[in-house]
């Protein structure tokens, strides 16, 4: 290829990359700048009654850092009848069988046996209602999943057969993995009081944040300008690469 048509090629790649990169930038800046206005101008507060009276006025949007409770606490019929939780999940996991049947390259074929635990499903029990500060609202209005966190089972169950630890074995064949949220947590988020109650920004569900909120607020407000900047770096440096990859091969075509 000559040196002219080469060059062309290169200029017009770089020419578009960086179109593609000021499009994706401004459209994650522009995006930010929503983020960050929607908690800079929402109403921050941390104490009871100020809160429920922002709910109370239908003032927007809130951000706080609170106790939620669970009003109604869970559990599976087998656990010890002290153990309540905000919400408990279990997978069944089944001990089962498998057979692998391979051919190698002169047509001789082998057969090999395994076991593995596989999931056969997962259940879950939630609270129906939970509090905040002193105000019952429903739990499936909140998103509290990244609460979940494993518990030995031998702590949790009943009648323990003498197999169970980590794992509760109903038989040597099969066992349940125990997930438990508890009854208090503590956590931050932004919500919309608009209709006298507490309702999600965007989506189904108000997510719940473990982080404190001095962090919460400071990742909300500050935190998207450096997701900013890497994804255009990362951008930027992928291209260095291609046309330095690029450029050579153009010398191959003919």
């Amino acid at each position: 290829m000559s040196k002219r048509n080469k060059y062309l090629i290169l200029i017009t790649t770089i020419i578009f990359g960086v179109l593609v990169d000021i499009w994706i930038g401004t459209t994650l800046n522009n995006h930010e700048k929503q983020h960050v206005s929607l908690y800079r101008t929402a109403l921050k507060t941390t104490d009871k009654d100020r809160f429920n009276y922002i709910i109370d006025s239908h003032q927007g949007n809130v951000v706080t850092n609170t106790k939620l409770t669970a009003a109604d606490p869970v559990r599976f019929h087998e656990m010890k009848s002290k153990q309540k939780f905000f919400a408990v999940k279990r997978t069944l996991e089944v001990y089962t069988m498998h057979t692998e049947t391979t051919t190698d390259s002169k047509g001789r074929t082998t057969t090999r046996t395994y076991w593995t635990w596989d999931d056969q499903g997962t259940d879950s029990k939630y609270s129906r209602r939970l509090e905040i500060f002193g105000r019952k609202y429903k739990t499936s209005n909140f998103d509290i999943n990244s609460y979940f966190a494993h518990a030995d089972a031998e702590k949790l169950v009943n009648n323990n057969n003498g197999l169970s630890g980590y794992y509760h074995y109903l038989d040597s064949g099969t066992r349940y993995k125990y997930e438990v949220i508890p009854v208090s947590i503590t956590g931050s988020f932004i919500a919309n009081t608009n209709r006298g109650t507490l309702a999600p920004i965007s989506g189904k569900q108000i997510k719940i944040s473990s982080e404190h909120y001095k962090d919460y607020l400071n990742y909300n407000l500050h935190g998207g300008k450096k997701k900013v900047i890497l994804v255009v770096v990362l951008l930027i440096l992928i291209e260095i690469l291609g046309i330095a990859y690029l450029y050579p091969v153009l010398d191959e075509v003919y």
